[in-house]
């Protein structure tokens, strides 16, 4: 005996077959690539487009960037012995889920998150303890701004200031050098475009 579907049946066939085994993604539509491996780990494509986001740079840019990021962040993970703060993660996801807008995963915004925590830690405990700005440069700066100035304003007025700019300025480039540094010992590859 043999059997024979009805011909709603027959309709129906594909749509209970669709439903019960849907297709993984359209065709041509990309879920996630690796852009580049930094010590045989991927660095990819959804968190590039995260940081091009949240930095408002080009893609060759924020692929640097990331790389960046994922190289201090495994030095970072090295040095410190405790991982950030639940609650102290949950605020920073807040912060870059408002700053970067809808489009991202809850798991790549606390991917970033944590790795940004954690750079962010490691600079505190590593390179601005070496930052020293000495007197001497704050009255330099002072004094070439009251050259230049109208109306100067007073050295103690103003010096706090310049030393945090002093400051800051050493910093990023202490970051500079930390961050060339492991690119030159450690390995980045990027595969060849398909």
């Amino acid at each position: 005996m043999r059997f024979r579907a009805s011909p709603g049946l027959a309709r129906l066939l594909p749509i209970l077959l669709w439903a019960l085994c849907p297709p993984a993604t359209s065709a041509g539509t990309l879920l996630e690539r690796t852009v580049a491996f930094v010590n045989k780990k991927p660095v990819l494509l959804s968190d590039v487009e995260l940081t091009r986001t949240l930095l408002g740079i080009d893609g060759p840019e924020a692929l640097e960037q990331t790389i960046d990021e994922v190289l201090m962040f495994e030095e970072a993970s090295r040095l410190l012995s405790e991982p950030a703060a639940a609650e102290t993660v949950e605020s920073a996801v807040r912060a870059l889920r408002e700053k970067a807008g809808p489009g991202f995963t809850d798991a790549a915004l606390r991917r970033k998150a944590r790795v940004q925590l954690a750079i962010a830690n490691y600079i505190q405990i590593r390179l601005r303890p070496l930052v020293r700005v000495d007197d001497a440069e704050v009255r330099k700066v002072f004094n070439d701004r009251l050259a230049n100035a109208a109306l100067p304003e007073a050295f103690s007025v103003v010096a706090p200031e310049i030393r945090e700019q002093l400051e800051r300025r050493a910093l990023d480039q202490r970051i500079e050098e930390w961050v060339t540094s492991l690119r030159r010992r450690e390995e980045v590859r990027r595969p060849l475009p398909r």
